[in-house]
């Protein structure tokens, strides 16, 4: 493939599950023809994450490029994804890929790679891994917050329908990086939440331009229970702060 993949991964203390997550990458891309770009997006970490991956980079990667964007402090995964995007936008072919995923292993890369197929061979414009496709598969995940999700999903589904689309609050996407440049550069403030609920607001500021868009969502088998460490997600503040976006853009 002549297409670049750019892997966006926004990174706060994940000392525990980068090694593992960065031979999972190289392991399966040792078998590909593609160039990777994983690009890191240290949001403040205090703990050890962005040593081990400048350790793995001198020593390990072979088949990956690996950059590191650092933030003095935390600012939160919206703006995390702001500065990866930018990055991204700056270096990228309009044929080029942009993933993005969670850094603790909960996001398998060989989905990631359908996805990026789907992107490429396909024409589709945004791919989603979706909890609400059939075959998708949750572990490690308690029943309160899967009810509390899903309820923000319907929610979202209700009030800005996007045909194929049903899970509107899932991190792990992939985007052709025409489309998507286009409509950021067309708008004023493509990434103004900086918490959790930023993945949501990416795809309300695509949703007045669904029509030139395609969407495709893949069913995920979320891996939960991979991930070590306590999690960053504040479920309920989450929640609060989806159920406020849809208020705000809804009525304003």
């Amino acid at each position: 493939m002549k297409n670049k993949i750019f892997y966006v991964l926004p990174t706060f203390n994940e000392g525990l599950n980068i090694i593992r997550l960065l031979k999972k990458f190289d392991n399966f891309f040792k078998k590909q023809n593609i160039l990777i770009i994983i690009v890191f997006v240290d949001d403040g970490s205090t703990d050890n994450s962005i040593e081990k991956i400048v350790s793995f980079k001198k020593k390990n990667s072979r088949k990956i490029k690996i950059k590191i964007l650092k933030h003095k402090k935390n600012y939160g995964l919206g703006v995390a994804l702001k500065t990866g995007f930018k990055f991204c936008f700056k270096f990228a072919n309009e044929d080029d890929v942009i993933v993005t995923m969670d850094t603790d292993n909960s996001h398998t890369i060989d989905l990631s790679f359908k996805m990026v197929k789907k992107v490429i061979f396909d024409n589709e414009d945004v791919v989603i891994a979706s909890r609400y496709r059939e075959n998708s598969k949750t572990k490690g995940l308690n029943n309160l917050r899967k009810i509390l999700s899903f309820g923000a999903a319907l929610l979202f589904k209700i009030f800005f329908p996007i045909k194929n689309v049903r899970d509107y609050t899932s991190g792990f996407r992939a985007f052709k990086v025409k489309k998507i440049r286009n409509i950021y550069k067309k708008s004023k403030n493509f990434f103004s939440e900086t918490g959790f609920s930023a993945s949501a607001d990416i795809l309300l500021k695509l949703y007045p331009f669904k029509k030139e868009l395609n969407f495709k969502e893949l069913p995920i088998n979320l891996r939960y229970d991979l991930k070590q460490g306590s999690s960053k997600m504040k479920i309920i503040k989450t929640i609060y702060l989806n159920l406020r976006l849809i208020f705000i853009r809804k009525i304003f």
